[in-house]
């Protein structure tokens, strides 16, 4: 059952018993963006599902001429079994910041999904500012709820303490409790412009959870200012036109109506 005004429609039945689910919003550095577009294309990965709600702006992405929603779900090819036994992967990208207010129904909403589709594993991929700029790397930490709490000692991830905001803090709020291991890795990334590099450590950081594939990070790290280049202008795209719809909205109709 998903949320109120939260929608998430399916594309095709795709099974998806035993995958792991990565989440990847514009965030500090754009880390989640830039990670998230770096496995759907790597992967080649196939749309199954999007999300929509009346609270979002109204706002397409066109891909080679056909539009397609802000917030997409992608799998890759390889069909898992249902004794959960192989490593798919689902990656869940958005390209619009969504309004804080609804951050938390939408941390819901994707972990129901998940849910009912037996994903065994969701991985929330979060930036943070970094404060020294001139670190070569960035430091992944993570944290996670009571469920995936193993796997911080199992995979040796370095637990993390603070506070996480943002789609990534919703997705943690709404899965106390749970009974699907939700983990988030938050990368230090600059804080003014998208941090490819700090994307290619996260996804570095992914690869012992899904050992059936080849996450090959070099291509990404090779191409990060043109990829970092690639994720500002669509951005920078969708807020423009953003703010002219809200701009045309303040100044009403023309004189001729008035």
């Amino acid at each position: 059952m998903q949320p109120s005004d939260i929608r998430i429609v399916d594309t095709r039945d795709e099974p998806l018993n035993g995958a792991m689910m990565v989440v990847g919003f514009p965030t500090h550095g754009l880390v989640g963006s830039v990670a998230a577009s770096y496995l759907v294309h790597t992967l080649d990965m196939s749309l199954v599902a999007y999300m929509v709600s009346e609270q979002f702006p109204p706002t397409v992405i066109m891909e080679e001429g056909v539009v397609a929603a802000p917030i997409r779900f992608y799998a890759s090819k390889l069909v898992c079994g249902v004794d959960r036994s192989c490593d798919q992967l689902v990656v869940v990208i958005a390209d619009i910041q969504p309004p804080v207010g609804l951050l938390n129904t939408m941390g819901r909403a994707l972990l129901d999904w998940a849910q009912d589709k037996g994903v065994q594993l969701v991985v929330a991929v979060e930036g943070q500012p970094m404060e020294d700029e001139t670190r070569i790397d960035a430091r992944v930490v993570a944290m996670a709820n009571r469920a995936a709490a193993p796997l911080l000692e199992k995979y040796r991830f370095a637990a993390a303490n603070g506070v996480v905001t943002g789609l990534a803090g919703g997705l943690l709020l709404g899965a106390i409790g749970r009974t699907t291991p939700v983990l988030c890795l938050v990368a230090q990334a600059h804080k003014d412009y998208p941090d490819a590099r700090a994307a290619a450590k996260v996804i570095e950081t992914v690869n012992p959870l899904v050992p059936l594939m080849v996450l090959d990070t070099k291509p990404l790290r090779d191409k990060a200012r043109q990829i970092e280049a690639e994720v500002r202008k669509t951005l920078q795209q969708t807020r423009e036109s953003v703010s002219r719809m809200r701009t045309a909205e303040s100044e009403g109709p023309g004189e001729m109506y008035r």
